[in-house]
């Protein structure tokens, strides 16, 4: 998998090759008849947005954080039609492309003073792309990222207090960083993230760990990555009765 990079015109090149590949498959199949909400019309929509984007990217003066974060929701929202989308017209090659697209706006708009309060399909696209990584510095680059998005979360996420959903973006997105530095076999970056999860999400580190030094013993791993995570299990202990 390549680098992902958090720049409007690469960001646009993936949503163009998406979009075309939506535009040709309805062209042929004629699935989606409604001219109002069809592709052409997103199309129009992500182009005008990121003409937008690209305008704030060259600016030195970022817009307003209110601004900015109804920018955000809007922009995931045309992406959530676009998944839509490629799920009605059946089309299996663009999961990983899509994926792709999620993280990406999602990490732009965190760096971009966003607030954000739509993180379920950047949620899932993070847990695609960080279970289909083999690449270290990737997973480690791939932890940073979601480090960025959690940050740029709403309150309401944040305050995580309706636990009862295990698939909540809050759970996925911290889960999966913890997962990624952990694979990435880098300590440094695996002890900042712990303790960004003892703050986020102390409830599941008794399991996380326990499952962590599982993996680990049975791989062949550096025995400081060892060290570290039966360091966390000793001080997050997993009672298996609850």
């Amino acid at each position: 998998m390549s680098s992902l990079v958090i720049e409007i015109p690469t960001i646009a090149d993936q949503a163009l090759g998406i979009m075309k590949r939506v535009i040709d498959e309805n062209e042929k199949t004629q699935e989606i008849t409604d001219q109002a909400s069809g592709p052409l019309p997103l199309a129009s929509a992500l182009s005008d947005f990121f003409q937008l984007a690209s305008g704030l990217e060259q600016e030195e003066q970022k817009p307003e954080s209110e601004a900015i974060s109804e920018l955000g929701h809007y922009t995931l929202d045309l992406l959530d039609r676009l998944a839509s989308q490629i799920w009605h017209l059946d089309i299996h090659d663009q999961r990983d492309n899509m994926a792709r697209l999620f993280v990406s706006l999602a990490v732009w708009f965190a760096r971009h003073n966003a607030v954000q309060d739509n993180l379920q399909a950047t949620a899932d696209s993070f847990a695609i792309l960080v279970n289909g990584e083999q690449d270290s510095d990737e997973l480690a680059n791939l932890s940073r990222f979601i480090d960025e998005v959690l940050e740029s979360a709403s309150d309401e996420i944040k305050t995580d207090e309706d636990k009862s959903d295990p698939w909540r973006p809050w759970r996925v997105l911290n889960l999966n960083s913890g997962v990624a530095a952990t694979r990435a076999l880098d300590t440094q970056l695996m002890q900042t993230t712990f303790e960004h999860m003892e703050r986020r999400l102390p409830y599941d580190l008794p399991g996380f760990f326990a499952d962590g030094k599982r993996q680990m013993e049975s791989q062949d791993v550096p025995e400081e990555v060892n060290q570290l995570i039966s360091q966390y299990a000793e001080k997050w202990p997993f009672n298996s009765s609850h």
